[in-house]
């Protein structure tokens, strides 16, 4: 049963122009309605043409469902419309007290502003961990700087404290993918940690975490079973003891699981402390944060001197990656920065509120949206399919819209979609943000028909009975016969 936001009249117009012009993917949609497997769930797809901004298509279209990742689709779009997609973070260098003979007396502040790139080993080397290290330490002696009589001090206060939105899952958010947004991230906020096992049952044995991890403290519970990796890690937001259940494959001389940094600010300030001091500047006290001091009752504000200003990857980079490899942080971080530019406060929660109001003003109708985060990983988001698309037509019109489809999967090519739609008509020709989470698949996105209509897309499923592959089969049937327009 076709549903729309229009009138009685206009509803018949667009059941029948709908059905008219894309039969075939009517067809599948009435069989996949009837699909035993979708009995306990519920499912929607809508379909609007780009030319004309009607809605050819709209199944179950109002329905409130979680998004998983597509969310990314739309938290993208808002950073771009927001902020540009030419838009660099900073991260600024800086100083207080006076340099006499080459001594600061005083601190070393390196003072965030939520870029998530800062350390990455996605872009050009000059950003990664070590060449960005090194390159900061060297503006520092550029200074004129030979010793510090303080700290290295980070600052994060550019966004709020609370790193990890309400509702993400207790089994998420020490493990690398829910890794949440600080107002100073690095190295994506991630650390790489190995094991070796041995015999199936025996107890793993921790290696090492990659790079460095001080003051963490491992409960190792990991055993060697299985095929695959099933190990978590649990842990909280600024707390070093952390607790490793779960199983990894035995006999392996190296397995890797990645975590979440707990502090990635204050790791931050260690890795800068650290490397000031290889290339011979001196610092006399330990790295701490701002919210360290704060909490310890010491912060005492001060003027502070720029020293040197890092920038980005254009957003258009940084969208793309995080599109492209579905990266958490990436969107949780553009959210914020997105709302810290509108002056909408700087926690998740702000964010998300005012990031709902925003396609509201621009036509978007918001009624039973629930946005609780900008990377979907909450699986409290509810948005319709309507509104997902009408969202993605509404950008594709904006300036920043070819930059937001190329980084979205292109169906056989790249992304999560590069082992997908091979061999059909929307390889090469359908771009589509993909989102999983348990009992939630989905996919989002632009097509462009055999027929050479453009089109917007959205199509979501929660609380299937089958298994995750074969919902995700199930939707990639809808795609390929939305890609031959008929």
């Amino acid at each position: 049963m076709f549903r729309f936001l229009f009138s009685f009249f206009a509803l018949s117009l667009a059941f029948t122009a709908g059905a008219q012009s894309l039969p075939q993917l009517q067809n599948a949609v009435n069989t996949l309605d009837k699909d035993p497997e979708l009995r306990s769930g519920t499912w929607s797809i809508s379909v609007i043409d780009m030319a004309s901004g009607k809605y050819l298509l709209s199944h179950n279209g109002d329905k409130s469902l979680a998004t998983a990742s597509t969310m990314k689709a739309v938290t993208t779009a808002t950073a771009m419309a927001v902020l540009g997609a030419d838009f660099r973070f900073q991260t600024l260098l800086q100083h207080d007290g006076t340099i006499e003979n080459g001594r600061l007396k005083g601190n070393l502040y390196i003072k965030g502003e939520g870029d998530p790139s800062l350390g990455s080993h996605r872009f050009d080397a000059k950003y990664q961990l070590a060449q960005l290290m090194i390159n900061l330490a060297e503006q520092v002696k550029v200074a004129g700087i030979t010793s510090i009589e303080g700290s290295v001090i980070a600052d994060a206060s550019f966004f709020g404290s609370q790193m990890v939105p309400d509702n993400w899952t207790w089994d998420d958010i020490s493990n690398y993918y829910g890794a949440g947004p600080s107002g100073l991230n690095i190295h994506e906020n991630f650390y790489r940690l190995d094991f070796k096992s041995r015999a199936t049952g025996s107890r793993t044995e921790i290696l090492r975490t990659e790079p460095a991890m001080p003051n963490m403290i491992f409960h190792n519970e990991v055993i060697a079973r299985g095929s695959g990796d099933n190990a978590y890690i649990y842990g909280a937001p600024y707390t070093y003891e952390t607790y490793l259940r779960g199983s990894i494959p035995p006999n392996r001389s190296v397995f890797s699981i990645k975590g979440a940094i707990p502090d990635p600010a204050w790791y931050c300030a260690y890795h800068l402390s650290e490397e000031l001091k290889k290339c011979g500047v001196k610092v006399t006290q330990a790295p701490i944060s701002m919210r360290q001091l704060q909490n310890l009752g010491l912060y005492k504000k001060t003027a502070r001197k720029l020293i040197y200003t890092h920038e980005s990857p254009p957003l258009r980079d940084i969208v793309k990656q995080t599109n492209m490899e579905s990266i958490n942080l990436y969107a949780e971080a553009l959210l914020l920065r997105a709302a810290v530019e509108r002056q909408k406060g700087a926690s998740t929660a702000q964010a998300a509120s005012w990031m709902e109001a925003y396609w509201r003003e621009q036509g978007v109708n918001t009624k039973g949206m629930n946005i609780m985060d900008g990377s979907g990983l909450s699986p409290s988001n509810g948005m319709s399919t309507r509104q997902m698309a009408k969202i993605l037509y509404l950008a594709a019109r904006k300036p920043y819209g070819i930059a937001l489809e190329s980084s979205l999967p292109l169906a056989g090519r790249s992304g999560s979609l590069k082992s997908m739609l091979r061999g059909t008509a929307a390889e090469g020709k359908l771009r589509a943000k993909s989102g999983y989470i348990s009992g939630a698949r989905g996919y989002t996105g632009y097509v462009t028909t055999s027929n050479g209509k453009q089109l917007a897309f959205s199509m979501l499923a929660n609380r299937y009975s089958c298994s995750a592959g074969a919902m995700r089969r199930k939707f990639e049937t809808l795609m390929a016969k939305l890609a031959e327009g008929r």
